[in-house]
């Protein structure tokens, strides 16, 4: 049974750099203490973008410092807040400069995709047409495995959408669809929005977690309401099936404790 956990939008500041409202690297810092309490641990962790707030390579080194007390491999996607080459050289990644950072790895029997969704200068996203094509390529090279994709920006479902940056444009979503046709996609998983959501796209069950930053209120609209609000989702695979557990990153007042024997005793 494959774990992995998802964190997105973690908008991290390298140390005395301002951000307003919230402390990210505070919110990492409970982020590592609850995964080392997790039971069964994961097998991976997917941070699909945004992973800091400036792009700046001091905050990449700050957090690369933090994710070192993670005890298992972590894959970074990077979103509209990300610098490429200042993540290269925050992290010490392979690639060219500003060259898209796609990468993949099979791990825990899953072949793990992570595709760079980032587009510079815009905050909507979007694929360069190679990057569709290393895509289907890597697919070939593990046949029949069932895949995970990482991308920052969910793609686009819903033509009408007032707002237009949420979401992959409309001819990546395009473009992506075909070439996962066919494919063994358990889950794609995506932020960007600052939201706990749940897609189902062409059967592929898309998964966007709020974050680490902070959350949108879905229900106050046309307004944008920015709250406080941080998680992450932990993702069980039962062969073709997924279960998905939204988890709270906040410090949140203890109501009860029930025991796991108390459980088991209800009827």
């Amino acid at each position: 049974m494959p774990r992995f956990l998802h964190i997105t939008d973690l908008h991290i500041t390298a140390p005395g750099d301002a951000l307003a409202h919230t402390d990210t690297s505070a919110t990492f810092a409970r982020l590592v203490d609850a995964v080392g309490r997790l039971r069964p641990a994961p097998d991976f962790i997917v941070a699909s973008g945004d992973l800091t707030d400036l792009g700046d390579v001091a905050a990449y080194r700050h957090l690369a410092a933090m994710a070192e007390g993670l005890a298992v491999p972590v894959v970074w996607a990077l979103g509209n807040h990300d610098d490429r080459a200042a993540f290269r050289a925050g992290f010490s990644a392979q690639g060219a400069g500003d060259a898209p950072h796609d990468h993949d790895a099979v791990i825990a029997g899953l072949h793990v995709i992570a595709l760079d969704s980032s587009v510079p200068g815009l905050v909507s996203g979007g694929f360069e047409p190679a990057q569709i094509d290393w895509l289907v390529a890597r697919m070939q090279a593990h046949p029949g495995l069932p895949r995970v994709l990482a991308i920052h920006h969910p793609p686009r479902i819903d033509p009408d959408m007032a707002l237009r940056w949420p979401a992959l444009d409309a001819s990546s979503t395009r473009a992506l669809a075909a070439a996962i046709a066919g494919q063994e996609v358990r889950a794609i998983l995506s932020g960007h929005v600052h939201v706990n959501r749940m897609l189902m796209w062409g059967g592929v069950p898309v998964i966007v977690t709020m974050g680490q930053q902070s959350a949108i209120d879905p229900v106050q609209e046309p307004e944008w309401h920015v709250v406080e609000g941080a998680g992450f989702a932990i993702c069980d695979l039962y062969g073709a099936d997924l279960q998905v557990t939204y988890a709270p990153l906040g410090e949140a007042r203890l109501l009860h404790r029930i025991t796991e024997d108390e459980a088991r005793a209800y009827p």
